[in-house]
């Protein structure tokens, strides 16, 4: 399943997401955190989700990771 990447200029500041990085080491978000930072670190998904990073690199996952923009 293809993801679709929240562009950077879109970005919140101060504000969690999930996402994954990419080997060029961006921070790609693809949700935001609904509860702001609380719980859990991690979230997994049932399918593989496919994302394509701006450097054309297409990564594979199941689990996204959370982070605060600055």
């Amino acid at each position: 399943m293809n993801a679709v990447v929240i562009p950077s200029h879109e970005l919140k500041p101060n504000t969690w997401y999930y996402g994954i990085r990419c080997g060029c080491a961006r921070l790609l978000a693809l949700a935001e955190d609904a509860f702001a930072g609380r719980g859990d670190d991690h979230h997994p998904s049932d399918v593989a989700l496919l994302v394509q990073c701006e450097c054309g690199a297409v990564t594979s996952t199941k689990v996204l990771s959370k982070f605060k923009t600055p």
